[in-house]
């Protein structure tokens, strides 16, 4: 993202600290929610350059509102798979055995 047009600076400027809020609001990580803003504003700045507009507010509101929801989602979901050690199982499964016997 260049930051050396005086327009998308502004844009940036402006925006930033209040979506920055919002998404501690939402998911209370400071590092992630800076992340997911910087995701936000660049992939707007993709898609329309972050000219000012009447609804680019709401827009990145909007937007930032559904990836940290999304980010929520994949954190209950997507949990990471935990194994157990080889001698638990095996203890385990001989328990099981012993107990249908």
């Amino acid at each position: 993202m260049e930051t050396n047009k005086p327009i998308l600076s502004a844009s940036v400027a402006c925006y930033e600290p209040l979506l920055k809020r919002y998404a501690r609001r939402l998911i209370h990580d400071e590092a992630l929610s800076e992340k997911l803003v910087k995701q936000v504003l660049e992939d707007q700045y993709n898609i329309d350059k972050l000219n000012p507009s009447p609804r680019l507010r709401q827009i990145l509101k909007t937007d930032l509102l559904n990836r940290c929801q999304f980010w929520k989602l994949s954190q209950i979901f997507d949990p990471p798979v935990i194994k157990a050690p080889l001698e638990e199982n095996v203890k385990l499964n001989e328990h099981i055995n012993q107990s249908k016997n």
